[in-house]
């Protein structure tokens, strides 16, 4: 066989590999090179080291990443499980990680990517009888190929292969996953190897390890891959561009004006002297400095070289203006918005814009993670699927509330002005209540403790 990728897979390779090294920071960056870096035209070997050493990286795209993660999971989510799957609590991957690992590696992917795949695996026989199911997680580079086809008339993922790590095999040897529908769920693995001849012809090998394996639930084969590509928009196979390319991309742009204006001061910094007149190498002066004297020949001339063009402002100028477009970009955090006249209604448009993104993407992995619990819950109990319950938290900024602004909802609540619910309500979303408490629960906890929540709360508000 020729070809085993998807044939979008090599363009969307490269967007991901460059997306993985600029999150990963400056040090992997400069290993790269020139494939980040250009040499400059003119420059030689030893002055491109100096050139790229002396380079400052702006860690943007990193730092947002874990900024809109961390908004994401900075509240516990609200998860309920059926007793039979309460162990996804704690192990939920093949790996033994716990839920709240699986939720933040999927944010992850999913935001900087915009890409992953997930498959929901049930233990191998001879596990323990109350084992529950795992999921599977493989990023985007590892998701090879893939088909989707109408099916008993509903679009249905019918073919997916997959990548799987397997260190013990040779260089040059990979280990992919093939799960198809033919009609019935059915599993396969391959070692595959690649052989190139010449510049352009390249053909493939795989070898097929073990048998067919056709999982089966209470003994009836599965007539859906239970697997789930997730992109920050939907939970279609599908590529979308990834969410962070933009970003990466003027972060690229300002670490090349970064090495470019720090080479200029390296250059024009320092005054360099210069003689003019009878000079040779005896009367040649070689020190500078305080301590130094020289002796010059009569009508020599001296002086010192120092830069005052305006090249390196305009470089500065630039390095700003591209740390703004970040700003605009997503990575808040790094500009201090110097400058900036809006109104409250256009901040608020703003913001809600920027928060667009972290939106759609709970959404999406919310309704994946929702779809492989009850898939779950039903392999091991049909009929508890409605059992599960998951909440992923949209409250991504904190929101402290005002003392001032809780002593006016005492009063109003006091008058009669709102109800009771209406004041539990807005002081939830004030953070003054526990996010995951429900306004039943907490009405119970007022009244286990008894007291005057009125009074409680108002001198709490001015103190």
């Amino acid at each position: 066989m020729s070809r085993i990728n998807h044939r979008t897979y090599q363009e969307h390779r490269a967007a991901y590999d460059k997306i993985r090294d600029v999150i990963a920071g400056e040090d992997r960056l400069k290993k790269a090179g020139a494939q980040y870096l250009p040499q400059p035209e003119g420059m030689t070997a030893s002055q491109y080291l100096r050139y790229v050493q002396g380079s400052s990286f702006y860690a943007t795209a990193e730092r947002t990443l874990r900024g809109m993660v961390g908004s994401v999971t900075r509240n516990t989510p609200i998860l309920t499980l059926p007793p039979r799957i309460e162990s996804m609590r704690t192990a939920a991957t093949f790996e033994g990680h716990s839920f709240d690992v699986l939720l933040e590696d999927t944010m992850r992917e999913v935001l900087s990517v915009g890409r992953i795949a997930m498959v929901l695996d049930y233990p191998a026989a001879g596990a323990a009888p109350a084992s529950a199911p795992f999921v599977s997680t493989f990023n985007a580079e590892s998701i090879l190929d893939w088909k989707e086809q109408l099916v008993g008339g509903r679009q249905k993922l019918t073919m997916l292969r997959l990548h799987e790590n397997n260190d013990d095999l040779d260089d040059g040897v990979e280990q992919h996953l093939l799960l198809t529908l033919e009609p019935a769920y059915t599993v396969r693995r391959f070692h595959v190897t690649s052989k190139r001849h010449g510049a352009q012809e390249q053909s493939v090998d795989e070898v097929q390890i073990g048998e067919d394996i056709t999982p089966a639930i209470d003994g009836s084969p599965m007539f859906d891959i239970p697997a789930v590509i997730v992109s920050p928009y939907n939970l279609k196979a599908d590529v979308e561009k990834p969410p962070f390319l933009d970003l990466v991309n003027v972060n690229l742009a300002h670490w090349r004006n970064s090495a470019d204006y720090y080479w200029s001061l390296y250059l024009t910094s320092q005054p360099t002297p210069w003689v003019a007149g009878a000079i040779n190498e005896k009367n040649k002066p070689t020190q500078i400095g305080s301590g130094a004297f020289w002796v010059l020949p009569e009508g020599a001339q001296a002086g010192m070289l120092e830069f005052t063009g305006a090249g390196i402002a305009a470089q500065k100028t630039a390095l700003d203006d591209l740390t703004a477009q970040m700003a605009t970009l997503g990575a808040r955090m790094v500009y201090d918005g110097k400058g900036r006249n809006e109104t409250t209604d256009t901040a608020k448009l703003r913001h809600r814009s920027e928060l667009s993104l972290l939106h759609s993407t709970v959404n999406m992995v919310e309704a994946a993670l929702i779809k492989f619990l009850r898939l779950a819950a039903e392999w091991t109990a049909k009929g508890t699927a409605d059992d599960v319950v998951l909440q992923l938290h949209r409250d991504f900024v904190t929101a402290q509330m005002d003392p001032a602004v809780l002593t006016a909802l005492i009063k109003a609540w006091q008058s009669g002005g709102i109800s009771h619910d209406t004041l539990l309500t807005n002081l939830k979303k004030g953070e003054m209540v526990d996010a995951n408490r429900t306004l039943e629960e907490e009405r119970d906890f007022i009244e286990e403790q008894g007291g005057d929540l009125s009074l409680s709360l108002i001198k709490g508000g001015a103190a």
